[in-house]
């Protein structure tokens, strides 16, 4: 459960006119890129962000308009139950499962983030548009992240097309803030990963929601966590991957 003290201050936050302002903002941003497209998804993640972009979005998208979500087998049992409870969830496959693609490359292998990022990202989007046939995307990216996202969304600003595909993409909540997202989602009694009850003892980076297995951040306490947390996805980590042991 969230703890008392920061679901106030979330509120709190929520009262500030400056947030009012973002939410105005991004959902402009929305709306101009519902104008944009004919058939678009929301990249969903269970993670806060996509949360509160699934949000934005069904204020002013069409109800049939899907949310994406990458299934590569390797999910955390919450995000699984938030699943089921997601309107319109559209679970599309993997190249290949997560631990599948660990255990071919090495967690320390040359190129496993590249291969991983293909495997579970690049590929499954190209065959989901050629399937499909979308022509926009709007997703959770947020500058605050880190310095390479923070580029990338001031380069390309809130809307952009594709040059490889012509997808029209949209990042509304670029310019928004850890306390703007759990704001929101607060305000608003958006149900949230429960997976994040687990970690608000973390530091605000390390409160990410991706899947349970996984090449970074291993020699700084993912594993231990991951085996105090969830000893039998642990089991089944260590079993696949026996070199993760390494690490606790």
């Amino acid at each position: 459960m969230m703890p008392d003290i920061l679901r106030q201050q979330f509120l709190l936050h929520a009262r500030l006119a400056a947030f009012q302002r973002r939410i105005e903002k991004a959902s402009k941003r929305v709306g101009d890129w519902c104008d944009k497209i004919s058939r678009g998804y929301v990249a969903f993640s269970a993670g806060k962000d996509s949360t509160c972009i699934l949000a934005l979005v069904r204020e002013q998208a069409p109800p049939t308009l899907p949310a994406v979500y990458f299934d590569a087998q390797c999910a955390f049992p919450e995000v699984e139950e938030l699943l089921a409870q997601t309107p319109q969830l559209l679970k599309f496959p993997a190249d290949e499962p997560f631990l599948a693609t660990l255990q071919r490359c090495g967690l320390s292998g040359q190129g496993v983030e590249q291969e991983t990022m293909r495997t579970t990202v690049y590929g499954p989007i190209t065959r989901l548009i050629a399937e499909y046939g979308f022509d926009g995307v709007c997703y959770g990216l947020r500058a605050e992240e880190s310095r390479a996202r923070a580029l990338h969304a001031y380069r390309r600003g809130a809307i952009f097309q594709y040059k490889r595909d012509g997808l029209w993409a949209c990042q509304p909540i670029w310019d928004w803030t850890y306390m703007d997202v759990w704001a929101f989602i607060v305000s608003r009694n958006l149900p949230y990963c429960d997976t994040y009850d687990r970690l608000w003892d973390a530091p605000r980076e390390d409160q990410r929601i991706s899947y349970w297995a996984g090449e970074t951040k291993r020699r700084w306490g993912r594993y231990a966590w991951l085996k105090k947390n969830y000893p039998t996805l642990w089991n089944q980590l260590a079993e696949a991957i026996p070199e993760v042991r390494a690490y606790v």
